[in-house]
């Protein structure tokens, strides 16, 4: 009888369940590893009787968390099935570029090149010297490596714990190979005129290949404990959220997505106070160890096999190597006539393999037209909207266009208003006067500002040309309506407030924008300098580098100036006499709209909608004065939106979910938060999201801007679970996976980047949201903002991804 082989036995069972795991996580877990459990009652033993209470979280194990949850509220055993793919695809990418450095390094080194032996020897060295862990631990705590997303952070890690440890595992081999080269039948292979690459790749190499095999593993296992040793140190990859706790605990940033390394972060404070919280120490440990006992286990278990004479696993690997093997394959070809049947199979599993990476094997069900969407910017573009801002007139005319769109399509289309003017008593003429909103915009035609320079030459400037009106002072609104407004004094900053003379209008000069939240009105325009002394304002040019951006005008406490380029400069010095004037400004002539277009899924109805998945995108832009062209990157989002609505019209049976599009106004900018914002407003003041989340619930997905010809990276934001347990972390991977089938370069974001107002808004109570395009792209309504400039190709990724999403993506659509 056989003698069994426990090590590799026992150890291959381990490493089989882990590949599983990581493959199939779904199966393993229910629970989604990124939602946040809320406080509540939960039934666990104590003193061996189940006993039930109010918790917070973590969580003790329970009936429902079963290893219990984290600090987050994040359920444990979940985080640990869906860590596996994570960490064992790091430990392993570290144990193949180790394998690929240290082979031919030490092969060649134990062959005798000196040059590659004095190289190990040094790294060798340097790193006894100074301990790789240390070393990890600071070259891995640079900002760079703790901001990347999860799968450039696994790389980045590879290569880092790679070159701290590729010199032993070469250093192993060299000896391995040194001890082949010093056998008898060496000499034999010299004599009879074999090069040295010759006897490294027929006689040493076939010696030390057994060995190396079993050092791979060992590798693997070395590389899971440097990950649990760095994790000690709050070293992790992937990127970090922040925890905010109660007030009497600290706030601590903990990774987001699942891996084990990140989950074992907190063991510093968490061992401390094991007794009440040793899930969060025990679990994580557990499941390392028995990772690095079974990748060991099947390291030692291949040596003791390998060491036989009458080896299956042994014989297994000639076969595999004789089956795959290039030069036996070309040999066979050259007697066909013999072996067709071993090149029939391989020829077959060749072109496959070709055809599988040549071949789209992953259609899309249907295709985003990029045509017809080109054609709704230019229709939204057009000079009759004058920049759809939302109150006026172009604004409204938009608004119909969308809906008379959508109506065609087939959608049951509702508007909710939105109110951007108030009524006020005016104080000099004791009647009901009409103002704008806070933060509402308004419309400033023409204006211009002089300024005499140090020569005391005066030199005119243009507004939408050389300078833009962000903000409008709500005092203009407080007095007798004029055609037009006139001020003439001094702009200065603090180092030059006290020159001006005394009965001389002072205007600010601030070096730094700041955004408008509706938060702020009413505050005092009032400076104060390093002696205390305070100076009001009621306008004020605000100095921005390389601002050269044009906006809309927003009512708000000061009138705030933002100069391009020459204008710019000239007060750079923080001193100018300073004269300025332009046309009162026109307040919103009709209310803003949100447009909501509906389509029911299978078995749906508007009344009963079920959950719902809603899909946003603004439509207002940016004022032209009818000169210039319309800014085009601002429509980008509504075009695309309109296109997806057609595509899922078009469907030939219902969706299983109902679909709902949002056309937000007065919404476009990001810079700015307000009442009036359209998704503030549907969220906040209506509570749509609310009503919603408690009858049906909802998905949201924002379109934003797909950027110019320049920008490559599509961003891919999705924010964790807020309200329902959903499959939110596989839904977000199906997504990320459907990227990569189109080839579409991205990059995933999570709740730590810059996003639409929107988005911030419908996240917290959706099931799940998810943005996709370039919020921030630099250059929107400026001079390159044009039709011309626009990156078609990453809208139409746009589309078709979230066309996908609705139609392909099992997560979404179940």
């Amino acid at each position: 009888m056989k003698k069994i082989n426990f090590p590799l036995f026992i150890g291959s069972i381990i490493v089989i369940f882990l590949s599983i795991v990581a493959l199939y996580p779904g199966f393993f877990a229910s629970k989604d590893p990124l939602f946040e459990e809320t406080p509540k009652y939960i039934e666990y033993k104590e003193d061996d009787k189940l006993v039930e209470k109010f918790a917070y979280n973590p969580m003790p194990p329970n009936k429902d968390n079963i290893l219990g949850t984290d600090d987050a509220g994040r359920d444990v055993y979940s985080r640990l099935v869906y860590g596996t793919r994570n960490t064992l695809k790091l430990s392993l990418l570290i144990a193949i570029f180790r394998m690929i450095l240290a082979l031919p390094l030490g092969l060649a080194a134990g062959m005798g090149i000196k040059f590659i032996s004095n190289i190990i020897k040094i790294f060798n060295t340097f790193f006894t010297a100074i301990p790789m862990l240390l070393f990890s631990f600071v070259i891995l705590n640079i900002g760079y490596f703790r901001n990347l997303q999860m799968d450039k952070s696994i790389f980045a890690f590879a290569i880092v714990l790679t070159i701290v440890g590729w010199a032993k595992l070469a250093g192993i081999i060299e000896d391995s190979t040194r001890m082949v080269m010093e056998e008898d039948f060496i000499e034999g292979e010299i004599a009879i005129g074999k090069t040295k690459l010759q006897i490294a790749r027929q006689n040493v190499l076939p010696h030390i290949l057994p060995t190396s095999i079993s050092l791979f593993f060992k590798e693997m296992g070395m590389a899971l404990f440097l990950i649990a040793q760095l994790a000690v140190l709050y070293i992790f990859v992937g990127v970090a959220r922040q925890v905010k706790a109660l007030a009497f605990r600290a706030n601590y940033e903990m990774i987001l997505e699942p891996e084990w390394g990140g989950t074992l972060s907190r063991i510093a404070i968490n061992v401390k106070k094991y007794e009440t919280t040793y899930w969060m120490t025990l679990y994580p440990i557990l499941v390392f160890s028995i990772a690095i006992i079974g990748i060991n286990l099947t390291g030692e278990g291949l040596r003791i096999e390998f060491q036989k004479r009458e080896s299956r696993v042994i014989s297994s690997i000639r076969k595999i190597s004789y089956l795959i093997s290039p030069k036996i394959f070309i040999s066979q070809l050259k007697d066909i006539k013999k072996y067709y049947k071993p090149v029939i199979i391989k020829s077959s599993i060749i072109i496959g393999a070709i055809a599988y990476i040549v071949i789209p094997w992953h259609p899309s069900l249907y295709k985003f037209d990029i045509n017809q969407a080109k054609l709704h910017v230019e229709e939204l573009t057009s000079d009759k909207y004058g920049g759809r801002v939302a109150g006026t007139e172009g604004g409204h005319l938009a608004g119909e266009y969308i809906i008379n769109t959508l109506k065609s399509y087939g959608y049951e289309v509702n508007t909710l208003e939105i109110p951007l003017t108030t009524t006020i008593k005016s104080s000099e003429t004791n009647t009901e006067e009409t103002i704008p909103e806070i933060l509402s915009p308004v419309v400033i035609e023409s204006g211009w500002i002089k300024v005499t320079d140090d020569n005391g030459e005066e030199k005119t400037y243009q507004l939408h040309k050389d300078f833009t009106i962000a903000t409008v002072s709500k005092n203009i609104f407080m007095t007798k309506k004029k055609e037009e407004l006139h001020y003439k004094g001094v702009a200065a900053d603090l180092k030059n407030v006290n020159n001006i003379p005394e009965g001389t209008e002072f205007f600010s000069i601030k070096r730094e924008y700041t955004g408008l939240e509706f938060n702020s009105f009413g505050t005092q325009n009032q400076i104060t300098n390093e002696s205390g002394e305070s100076f009001d304002y009621d306008i004020q040019f605000i100095l921005g580098e390389g601002y050269n951006t044009s906006n809309n005008t927003y009512f708000f406490n000061s009138t705030d100036i933002i100069p391009f380029d020459d204008l710019r400069e000239v007060l750079e010095k923080g001193y100018r006499e300073v004269e300025i004037s332009f046309d009162y400004p026109k307040i919103p002539k009709y209310k803003g709209r949100n447009i909501t277009a509906f389509l029911p899924g299978k078995g749906k109805t508007y009344e009963e909608p079920g959950e719902l998945i809603i899909i946003g995108a603004s439509y207002d832009g940016v004022y032209i004065n009818g000169t210039d062209s319309a800014y085009a990157m601002s429509s980008t989002s509504a075009a695309t939106a309109l296109e997806v609505a057609r595509m899922l019209s078009l469907t030939e049976d219902p969706l299983e979910k109902s679909i709902q599009f949002i056309f937000w106004d007065n919404e476009y900018d990001m810079f700015k938060y307000s009442k009036v914002d359209g998704s503030y407003h549907y969220s906040v003041i209506e509570g749509m999201p609310v009503n919603m989340a408690m009858s049906h619930g909802y998905y949201y997905f924002d379109i934003s801007y797909p950027g110019y010809q320049e920008d490559k990276d599509l961003n891919l934001i999705t924010f964790p679970a807020q309200i329902a347990e959903n499959s939110n972390y596989l839904m977000g991977l199906e997504i990320e996976k459907r990227f990569k089938q189109l080839d579409v370069r991205y990059q995933r974001f999570h709740e730590n980047y810059a996003t639409t107002n929107a988005l911030i808004n419908m996240r917290l109570n959706a099931f799940s949201s998810v943005g996709i395009g370039n919020p921030s792209t630099e250059g929107v309504n400026s001079s390159i903002d044009n039709i011309e400039n626009i990156n078609y190709k990453r809208m139409e990724s746009i589309g078709q991804i979230l066309v996908d999403t609705m139609t392909m993506n099992s997560y979404m659509m179940d």
